[in-house]
């Protein structure tokens, strides 16, 4: 067990859960004392090493301050001097003759361990729990302990080149005590399916095979101890991992590989080995010399050089090795020699070297005989646009190797953590617009979330949130419960070719941008989201629907080319069903004669509430200060919202009509038009005389007014203020109502009528959620 000062507030803890417990305590030499480094520091002469020392006592001697009071302090503080005061000694003997033996460190590092030790039992005394010191020596001869009592080992001075292993150490103590379970505590991290500093969705991995945690630690999982491991498994002792900076988290259980039989997960992590240097031999005439491999083998083995991955092609033409880069220059030397005459002949053509390489390698039990894992594998990589230099699988199947870039080990890790472990309906999502409409949206998801997650497996991500200035990146999922904080201290200056990239991650099975604006900027960027950056286009903007004719029929085309989709049921009627509605009755054969639509809920509230009592004009201005108009209610009186939802729907029956075709009744007088917005709204009360007279002239008819985008049966398309009588669905909603009627050859006496609120945040957002989920369907989540 590691005790570093942290430590201090986790030790306790972990010794009153237990009725008994031995604790074999070893320094961090990172927190504490790095005795070889002084001492190499010693050797060449280096002053710093004075510094260190000090520092290294004052640190320690900190510690104690902190931790006991007076009375238990004198004794540990003296202990120390004393101990530093012996170092102190042997370092200047190590000055003058620059030379030292194995003994001397392993001295130095017993010096460490009894400070630990002692400072761990004055811990555990100020928690009123008594505890016994024993040296590794007496410790290793234990058979029983008594019930309730609390022993500290102490590591052995060690006289040779292989340092005490206080794991191994502890696992032995274990056998002999014939211990009910043992944990191997850490302070680096827990085991996970991947190192969470470059997957931060790496999850714990709850149980492993003793072959897989061998496996891992061989690719550089170092909270792993095979040796130690297989000492207690042996003798059926239960072993955890865990680590102290996650104490609460019950960790991994490590068992024989018999007991994980009914193991459903194909791969059980993933690690990576950095600073690996790739060495390739070739030559047409290694097809069929025996003893090759043998030989290059034992030339390393000569070299001290540990040979972390081998592989050779079928054709017996090449042979490649990966070392660690240290070791490359020795390795190529010692290559050159040993095969000087294979070279000078030209057995061997090229020994070529490859440096800053990384090896990432998967594990699992269950990969063996299970068909497509290595093809995910590679098939992930290649997505993510890595070169694979070389592979390697042993005959048991329990690892996949591959040697790449180290440049590219990050990518190539997300993209493998994501092909195995995410949900396949795992949905990244980048929202543009965090607003009124585009809050609301993260507040829903934020809402439903995890209900999606555990009921139908479909794992929303929101990953990217901008505004028109900035934007929140994040590689696991933006937390929705505080992304407005998070958006104001983190983000970073926008950059939307970077925000589609982030978002059309290639390691991530399905990608989607939301665009919550009412941006014709943003709404040209779908062509490109759509066929580079693989991301399907979701949206209330209505701009993309009313661009040019060719600008549109570009964007389904490319819909249709790359299977991408682009749903946009809310640029009409908000939430209500309006597109996939008319989308049914095209596509099921039905003629779709004329479609007349109330489609603004602005003037549907002013229409609906205005009775010739109250001027229009004072009504216009009710309706600003509730929000339900734009900063410039001439966007909402010019009918231009109307005129651009009224071409959505014509192009839907296939009418290559534009906006500028469309003949529209503004409501806003010539020479108001062109005002600024103050003047405007000074001069407003110009249009109350025509527009009382226009009221009265329906009233007295028995109609009321309503303001009426209209496809006709020629695919003519108009918005004007029309009079319908009073029986007509127009003429019978309220508030902000939508009402949209379709007259087909099927509802030819009684049109098709869609109403419903037709304005609003919480039913615009509702409807781009539905669109989600729509997209979701259609990927294959089962809804």
């Amino acid at each position: 067990m590691l005790f570093y000062q942290e430590g201090c507030e986790r030790l306790y803890e972990v010794v009153k859960s237990s009725v008994s417990s031995v604790l074999v305590i070893s320094s961090d030499k990172d927190k504490f004392l790095d005795t070889k480094s002084l001492i190499e520091s010693a050797k060449a002469h280096d002053e710093k090493v004075w510094i260190e020392l000090e520092n290294c006592e004052d640190s320690i001697n900190t510690l104690i301050a902190k931790e006991f009071s007076d009375g238990r302090r004198a004794g540990l503080l003296d202990l120390v001097r004393r101990g530093f005061t012996n170092i102190e000694d042997i370092l200047k003997a190590v000055w003058l003759v620059q030379d030292t033996s194995y003994g001397t460190i392993g001295y130095l590092d017993y010096l460490v361990g009894t400070w630990v030790v002692n400072i761990a039992q004055e811990l555990l005394q100020k928690h009123n729990t008594k505890s016994k010191i024993v040296n590794y020596v007496d410790a290793i001869n234990l058979t029983d302990i008594e019930e309730g009592a609390i022993i500290l080992v102490n590591a052995p001075i060690h006289k040779n080149k292989i340092s005490f292993d206080s794991e191994i150490g502890a696992a032995r103590i274990a056998v002999n005590l014939n211990a009910s379970s043992m944990t191997f505590w850490n302070n680096k991290s827990l085991l996970r399916t991947a190192d969470i500093s470059e997957v931060p969705s790496a999850t714990v991995i709850e149980k492993l095979s003793f072959n897989e945690a061998t496996e891992l630690s061989y690719f550089g999982s170092d909270v792993i101890n095979p040796k130690a491991i297989k000492i207690a498994l042996n003798e059926s002792i239960p072993v955890k991992i865990k680590c102290w900076k996650d104490f609460n988290n019950s960790g991994t259980k490590v068992v024989m590989d018999e007991d994980v039989k009914d193991d459903k997960q194909t791969v059980k992590g993933f690690s990576v080995i950095h600073n690996i240097s790739l060495i390739n031999i070739e030559g047409a005439g290694l097809s069929g010399q025996v003893g090759f491999s043998s030989t290059l083998f034992n030339c390393m083995k000569m070299q001290e050089i540990s040979v972390i991955l081998y592989s050779q092609a079928s054709s017996e033409y090449s042979i490649s090795i990966a070392v660690h880069t240290l070791q490359a220059s020795v390795a190529i030397e010692a290559i050159e020699e040993t095969f000087k005459d294979e070279l000078e002949s030209g057995i061997i053509s090229s020994i070529q070297r490859f440096d800053d390489m990384a090896i990432i390698a998967a594990v699992g039990n269950k990969m063996a005989g299970r068909k497509g894992v290595a093809g995910t594998f590679f098939r992930s990589l290649g997505r993510a646009g890595i070169n694979v230099k070389a592979i390697a699988q042993g005959s048991s199947e329990r690892n996949l190797s591959a040697v790449i870039n180290g440049n590219e080990s990050r990518r190539a890790l997300r993209a493998l953590h994501a092909a195995f472990f995410l949900s396949r309906q795992a949905l990244s999502v980048g929202l543009i617009g965090p607003g009124n409409i585009g809050g609301t949206l993260l507040d829903q998801i934020k809402t439903e979330k995890d209900r999606l997650k555990n009921k139908f497996d479909l794992d929303i991500r929101i990953r990217a949130i901008a505004s028109s200035k900035k934007m929140l990146l994040s590689e696991d999922g933006i937390d929705l419960d505080n992304w407005q904080d998070l958006f104001e201290k983190e983000a970073v200056d926008c950059d939307l070719d970077l925000f589609a990239k982030h978002v059309g991650a290639t390691y991530f099975p399905h990608r989607a941008i939301i665009d919550c604006t009412s941006s014709s900027y943003i709404a040209s960027k779908y062509v490109d989201w759509l066929e580079n950056m693989g991301c399907h286009v979701i949206t209330p903007n209505k701009k993309a629907g009313t661009a040019e004719y060719c600008e549109y029929e570009k964007l389904f085309d490319t819909c249709l080319k790359t299977g991408r989709r682009f749903f946009y049921e809310t640029t009409v009627g908000a939430g209500l069903p309006v597109i996939g509605t008319l989308k049914d009755l095209v596509q099921t054969g039905d003629n779709v004669r004329t479609i007349e639509g109330v489609v603004s809920g602005t003037l549907a509230w002013l229409f609906n509430n205005y009775d010739g009592k109250v001027p229009f004009s004072e009504l216009v201005m009710n309706a600003k200060n509730m929000g339900y108009t734009e900063p410039d209610p001439r966007d909402d009186l010019s009918g231009m919202d109307v005129a651009r939802k009224t071409v959505i729907l014509a192009r839907e029956l296939g009418y290559k009509v534009e906006v500028s075709d469309l003949d529209i009744e503004s409501l806003v007088p010539k020479e108001l038009a062109k005002l600024p917005i103050d003047e405007f709204l000074r001069n407003l009360t110009q249009l109350d005389d025509a527009m009382l007279k226009r009221y009265n002239d329906a009233k007295n008819e028995d109609k009321r007014l309503c303001y009426v985008g209209k496809v006709d049966e020629n695919g003519k398309c108009s918005v004007a203020l029309t009079a319908y009588p009073m029986e007509h669905p127009f003429s019978q909603a309220s508030g902000t109502d939508n009402v949209i009627c379709f007259t087909t050859d099927r509802y030819l006496e009684q049109p098709l009528v869609i109403k419903g609120p037709g304005a609003g945040r919480e039913v615009t957002a509702g409807g781009v959620f539905s669109d989600i989920l729509r997209l979701s369907a259609y990927l294959g989540a089962r809804l």
